[in-house]
Protein backbone atom coordinates (compact mmCIF):
# COMPACT_ATOMS: atom_id res chain seq x y z
CA UNK A 1 0.00 0.00 0.00
CA UNK A 2 1.19 3.51 -0.85
CA UNK A 3 2.49 5.54 2.11
CA UNK A 4 1.60 9.22 1.62
CA UNK A 5 4.27 11.85 2.08
CA UNK A 6 4.00 14.26 5.00
CA UNK A 7 3.36 17.24 2.67
CA UNK A 8 0.38 15.40 1.20
CA UNK A 9 -1.10 14.66 4.61
CA UNK A 10 -0.59 18.23 5.80
CA UNK A 11 -2.21 19.55 2.62
CA UNK A 12 -5.22 17.30 3.07
CA UNK A 13 -5.72 18.28 6.73
CA UNK A 14 -5.40 21.96 5.85
CA UNK A 15 -8.09 21.89 3.16
CA UNK A 16 -10.28 19.56 5.20
CA UNK A 17 -10.32 22.07 8.06
CA UNK A 18 -10.87 25.14 5.90
CA UNK A 19 -12.92 23.65 3.02
CA UNK A 20 -11.35 26.30 0.82
CA UNK A 21 -8.47 25.62 -1.58
CA UNK A 22 -7.32 29.24 -1.89
CA UNK A 23 -7.06 29.89 1.86
CA UNK A 24 -5.51 26.48 2.55
CA UNK A 25 -2.86 26.95 -0.14
CA UNK A 26 -2.07 30.47 1.09
CA UNK A 27 -1.64 29.25 4.65
CA UNK A 28 0.91 26.65 3.49
CA UNK A 29 2.69 29.13 1.22
CA UNK A 30 2.10 27.29 -2.06
CA UNK A 31 0.22 28.13 -5.24
CA UNK A 32 -3.33 26.88 -5.72
CA UNK A 33 -2.44 24.77 -8.80
CA UNK A 34 0.42 23.10 -6.92
CA UNK A 35 -1.80 22.54 -3.89
CA UNK A 36 -4.60 21.09 -6.02
CA UNK A 37 -2.17 18.76 -7.83
CA UNK A 38 -0.79 17.51 -4.50
CA UNK A 39 -4.27 16.51 -3.33
CA UNK A 40 -5.26 15.01 -6.64
CA UNK A 41 -2.05 12.97 -6.60
CA UNK A 42 -2.78 11.78 -3.05
CA UNK A 43 -6.25 10.55 -4.04
CA UNK A 44 -4.91 8.78 -7.14
CA UNK A 45 -2.13 7.04 -5.22
CA UNK A 46 -4.36 5.73 -2.42
CA UNK A 47 -7.24 5.00 -4.79
CA UNK A 48 -9.90 6.74 -2.68
CA UNK A 49 -11.68 10.04 -3.24
CA UNK A 50 -11.34 12.21 -0.12
CA UNK A 51 -12.81 15.49 -1.37
CA UNK A 52 -15.80 16.51 -3.45
CA UNK A 53 -15.05 19.64 -5.46
CA UNK A 54 -17.34 21.99 -7.34
CA UNK A 55 -16.59 25.40 -8.83
CA UNK A 56 -17.95 27.02 -5.65
CA UNK A 57 -17.32 24.65 -2.77
CA UNK A 58 -15.27 21.83 -1.29
CA UNK A 59 -16.62 19.11 0.98
CA UNK A 60 -15.35 15.87 2.49
CA UNK A 61 -16.48 12.45 1.35
CA UNK A 62 -17.27 9.84 4.00
CA UNK A 63 -13.76 8.46 3.46
CA UNK A 64 -12.32 11.96 3.86
CA UNK A 65 -14.17 12.50 7.15
CA UNK A 66 -12.84 9.21 8.53
CA UNK A 67 -9.30 9.91 7.26
CA UNK A 68 -9.27 13.38 8.86
CA UNK A 69 -10.42 11.99 12.21
CA UNK A 70 -7.51 9.52 12.16
CA UNK A 71 -4.90 12.03 10.99
CA UNK A 72 -5.54 14.93 13.37
CA UNK A 73 -4.36 13.20 16.56
CA UNK A 74 -1.29 11.87 14.71
CA UNK A 75 -0.27 15.36 13.57
CA UNK A 76 -0.99 16.78 17.03
CA UNK A 77 1.32 14.17 18.56
CA UNK A 78 3.97 15.09 15.99
CA UNK A 79 3.67 18.76 17.01
CA UNK A 80 4.06 17.75 20.65
CA UNK A 81 7.13 15.67 19.83
CA UNK A 82 8.73 18.57 17.93
CA UNK A 83 7.85 21.02 20.70
CA UNK A 84 9.53 18.69 23.17
CA UNK A 85 12.85 19.20 21.40
CA UNK A 86 12.86 22.83 22.56
CA UNK A 87 14.19 21.80 25.95
CA UNK A 88 17.38 20.52 24.30
CA UNK A 89 18.19 23.93 22.84
CA UNK A 90 20.67 26.11 24.68
CA UNK A 91 18.79 29.27 23.62
CA UNK A 92 15.15 30.20 23.23
CA UNK A 93 14.24 30.70 19.60
CA UNK A 94 11.76 29.97 16.89
CA UNK A 95 8.67 31.54 15.41
CA UNK A 96 5.80 32.79 17.56
CA UNK A 97 2.35 33.76 16.27
CA UNK A 98 0.09 35.80 18.55
CA UNK A 99 -3.48 36.93 17.90
CA UNK A 100 -4.57 40.14 19.59
CA UNK A 101 -7.70 42.26 19.57
CA UNK A 102 -7.19 45.75 18.17
CA UNK A 103 -7.35 47.49 21.54
CA UNK A 104 -5.17 44.93 23.35
CA UNK A 105 -2.57 44.92 20.57
CA UNK A 106 -2.30 48.70 20.55
CA UNK A 107 -2.49 49.44 24.26
CA UNK A 108 -0.82 46.41 25.86
CA UNK A 109 1.35 44.42 23.48
CA UNK A 110 2.55 47.07 21.03
CA UNK A 111 4.50 49.17 23.58
CA UNK A 112 6.30 46.05 24.85
CA UNK A 113 7.34 44.45 21.55
CA UNK A 114 10.70 46.19 21.22
CA UNK A 115 11.71 45.17 24.73
CA UNK A 116 10.59 41.57 24.21
CA UNK A 117 12.53 41.24 20.97
CA UNK A 118 15.63 42.80 22.50
CA UNK A 119 15.50 40.22 25.32
CA UNK A 120 14.79 37.35 22.89
CA UNK A 121 16.51 38.21 19.59
CA UNK A 122 16.22 34.64 18.30
CA UNK A 123 12.41 34.72 18.36
CA UNK A 124 10.49 35.77 15.24
CA UNK A 125 7.22 37.28 16.45
CA UNK A 126 4.20 37.67 14.18
CA UNK A 127 1.23 39.65 15.54
CA UNK A 128 -2.18 39.10 13.96
CA UNK A 129 -4.45 42.02 14.91
CA UNK A 130 -8.12 41.11 14.56
CA UNK A 131 -11.34 41.19 16.56
CA UNK A 132 -12.79 38.16 14.78
CA UNK A 133 -13.43 34.82 16.49
CA UNK A 134 -10.46 32.79 15.22
CA UNK A 135 -9.65 29.24 16.28
CA UNK A 136 -6.04 29.24 17.48
CA UNK A 137 -5.39 25.57 16.83
CA UNK A 138 -6.94 25.57 13.36
CA UNK A 139 -4.90 28.60 12.29
CA UNK A 140 -1.68 27.47 14.02
CA UNK A 141 -1.58 30.47 16.34
CA UNK A 142 0.36 30.04 19.57
CA UNK A 143 -1.51 32.47 21.83
CA UNK A 144 -4.14 35.18 21.91
CA UNK A 145 -4.79 38.34 23.92
CA UNK A 146 -8.44 39.28 24.38
CA UNK A 147 -11.10 40.29 26.90
CA UNK A 148 -12.20 37.43 29.12
CA UNK A 149 -15.76 37.16 27.81
CA UNK A 150 -14.49 36.04 24.42
CA UNK A 151 -12.11 33.24 25.43
CA UNK A 152 -13.11 29.65 24.74
CA UNK A 153 -13.46 27.49 27.86
CA UNK A 154 -10.84 24.95 26.78
CA UNK A 155 -8.05 27.57 26.72
CA UNK A 156 -5.51 28.23 29.47
CA UNK A 157 -5.78 31.91 30.42
CA UNK A 158 -3.59 34.37 32.34
CA UNK A 159 -5.02 37.75 33.35
CA UNK A 160 -2.94 40.70 32.17
CA UNK A 161 -5.33 43.53 33.04
CA UNK A 162 -7.79 43.62 35.94
CA UNK A 163 -11.49 44.34 35.33
CA UNK A 164 -11.87 47.90 34.06
CA UNK A 165 -14.59 50.51 33.82
CA UNK A 166 -16.15 52.05 30.73
CA UNK A 167 -18.08 55.33 30.90
CA UNK A 168 -20.37 57.34 28.66
CA UNK A 169 -18.80 60.34 26.93
CA UNK A 170 -19.77 63.18 24.62
CA UNK A 171 -18.24 66.36 23.28
CA UNK A 172 -19.18 69.81 24.69
CA UNK A 173 -20.31 70.77 21.16
CA UNK A 174 -22.82 67.92 21.13
CA UNK A 175 -24.22 68.84 24.54
CA UNK A 176 -24.25 72.62 24.01
CA UNK A 177 -27.76 72.80 22.53
CA UNK A 178 -29.18 69.67 24.16
CA UNK A 179 -30.36 68.66 27.60
CA UNK A 180 -27.77 66.24 28.97
CA UNK A 181 -29.18 62.86 30.05
CA UNK A 182 -29.92 62.60 33.78
CA UNK A 183 -30.98 58.92 33.79
CA UNK A 184 -30.18 55.99 31.49
CA UNK A 185 -33.72 56.21 30.11
CA UNK A 186 -32.91 59.69 28.76
CA UNK A 187 -30.40 58.13 26.34
CA UNK A 188 -33.32 57.22 24.08
CA UNK A 189 -33.61 60.95 23.30
CA UNK A 190 -29.99 61.24 22.15
CA UNK A 191 -27.76 60.28 19.28
CA UNK A 192 -25.92 57.17 20.41
CA UNK A 193 -22.69 55.93 18.87
CA UNK A 194 -22.63 52.13 19.10
CA UNK A 195 -20.14 49.30 18.64
CA UNK A 196 -20.91 46.34 16.39
CA UNK A 197 -18.84 43.38 17.50
CA UNK A 198 -16.60 41.87 14.84
CA UNK A 199 -16.56 38.81 17.12
CA UNK A 200 -20.17 37.77 16.52
CA UNK A 201 -21.71 40.59 14.48
CA UNK A 202 -24.04 41.76 17.24
CA UNK A 203 -24.70 45.37 18.22
CA UNK A 204 -23.29 45.71 21.71
CA UNK A 205 -25.93 46.29 24.39
CA UNK A 206 -25.16 49.02 26.92
CA UNK A 207 -25.42 47.42 30.35
CA UNK A 208 -24.90 50.13 32.98
CA UNK A 209 -24.62 49.94 36.75
CA UNK A 210 -24.67 52.54 39.50
CA UNK A 211 -24.07 50.86 42.85
CA UNK A 212 -26.90 48.35 43.22
CA UNK A 213 -28.86 49.82 40.31
CA UNK A 214 -28.68 48.27 36.86
CA UNK A 215 -30.02 49.52 33.54
CA UNK A 216 -30.05 48.31 29.95
CA UNK A 217 -31.43 51.45 28.29
CA UNK A 218 -33.18 51.34 24.97
CA UNK A 219 -31.04 53.41 22.64
CA UNK A 220 -30.91 54.11 18.96
CA UNK A 221 -27.85 53.69 16.81
CA UNK A 222 -27.17 57.06 15.22
CA UNK A 223 -23.76 55.78 14.12
CA UNK A 224 -22.39 52.21 14.23
CA UNK A 225 -18.83 50.94 13.62
CA UNK A 226 -16.80 47.86 14.54
CA UNK A 227 -13.80 49.83 15.86
CA UNK A 228 -13.65 51.76 19.14
CA UNK A 229 -11.15 54.29 17.81
CA UNK A 230 -13.43 55.21 14.93
CA UNK A 231 -16.33 55.59 17.36
CA UNK A 232 -14.20 57.79 19.63
CA UNK A 233 -13.32 60.10 16.72
CA UNK A 234 -17.01 60.45 15.86
CA UNK A 235 -17.88 61.32 19.47
CA UNK A 236 -15.04 63.85 19.67
CA UNK A 237 -16.41 65.58 16.56
CA UNK A 238 -19.89 65.93 18.09
CA UNK A 239 -21.51 62.82 16.62
CA UNK A 240 -23.26 61.68 19.80
CA UNK A 241 -22.73 59.79 23.06
CA UNK A 242 -20.47 56.73 23.21
CA UNK A 243 -19.31 54.15 25.78
CA UNK A 244 -15.52 53.79 26.08
CA UNK A 245 -12.67 52.78 28.39
CA UNK A 246 -11.15 56.06 29.58
CA UNK A 247 -7.70 55.00 28.39
CA UNK A 248 -8.79 55.34 24.77
CA UNK A 249 -9.77 59.00 25.19
CA UNK A 250 -7.76 60.09 28.23
CA UNK A 251 -6.12 63.00 26.38
CA UNK A 252 -9.47 64.27 25.10
CA UNK A 253 -10.92 64.09 28.63
CA UNK A 254 -7.94 65.92 30.12
CA UNK A 255 -8.19 68.71 27.53
CA UNK A 256 -11.96 69.07 27.85
CA UNK A 257 -12.52 67.90 24.28
CA UNK A 258 -14.76 65.21 25.80
CA UNK A 259 -16.82 65.17 28.98
CA UNK A 260 -18.36 62.31 30.91
CA UNK A 261 -22.15 62.07 30.95
CA UNK A 262 -24.37 60.20 33.40
CA UNK A 263 -21.66 60.26 36.06
CA UNK A 264 -21.99 57.35 38.45
CA UNK A 265 -23.24 55.04 35.71
CA UNK A 266 -20.69 52.78 34.04
CA UNK A 267 -20.09 49.40 32.45
CA UNK A 268 -17.46 46.84 33.53
CA UNK A 269 -15.29 44.55 31.42
CA UNK A 270 -13.94 41.38 33.03
CA UNK A 271 -10.31 42.11 32.13
CA UNK A 272 -7.83 41.26 29.38
CA UNK A 273 -6.15 37.87 29.25
CA UNK A 274 -3.35 36.07 27.45
CA UNK A 275 -4.63 32.61 26.49
CA UNK A 276 -3.28 29.56 24.70
CA UNK A 277 -4.20 25.93 23.98
CA UNK A 278 -3.17 23.37 26.57
CA UNK A 279 0.00 21.50 25.57
CA UNK A 280 1.93 18.90 27.49
CA UNK A 281 5.19 20.46 26.30
CA UNK A 282 5.02 24.21 25.77
CA UNK A 283 7.14 25.63 22.91
CA UNK A 284 10.10 27.57 24.25
CA UNK A 285 9.16 30.77 22.39
CA UNK A 286 5.64 30.74 23.83
CA UNK A 287 6.96 30.03 27.32
CA UNK A 288 9.31 33.04 26.99
CA UNK A 289 6.46 35.28 25.79
CA UNK A 290 4.17 34.24 28.65
CA UNK A 291 6.91 34.83 31.23
CA UNK A 292 7.66 38.24 29.71
CA UNK A 293 4.01 39.35 29.68
CA UNK A 294 3.50 38.18 33.28
CA UNK A 295 6.51 40.24 34.35
CA UNK A 296 5.59 43.34 32.34
CA UNK A 297 1.80 43.31 32.45
CA UNK A 298 0.15 46.72 32.86
CA UNK A 299 -0.58 48.07 36.33
CA UNK A 300 -4.05 47.77 37.88
CA UNK A 301 -5.07 51.31 36.87
CA UNK A 302 -3.86 51.20 33.27
CA UNK A 303 -7.32 50.84 31.73
CA UNK A 304 -9.43 52.28 34.48
CA UNK A 305 -8.15 55.81 34.97
CA UNK A 306 -6.89 58.73 32.97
Amino acid sequence: MYRPEMRELVAFVEVARRLNFTRAAANLGVSVPTFSQTLRGLEEKIGVRLLTRTTRSVSLTDAGIEFLASLEPLLENLDIALDGLNRFRSETGGRLRVLGSRAASTLIVGPLIARFLSEHPDIELEMLVDDLHIDLVEHRIDAGIQIGERIDKDMLAIRLVEPFEEVLMASPDYLRNRVAPHTPANLAEHWCVRLRSSWDGTLRQWTLTNGEEKAEPSTGAHFVANDLRVLASVVRSGGGIGLFPKVLVRDALASGELVQVLEGWSSWVSGIYLFHPSKRQMPAALDAFIRFMRKNKPGPDSLSSG
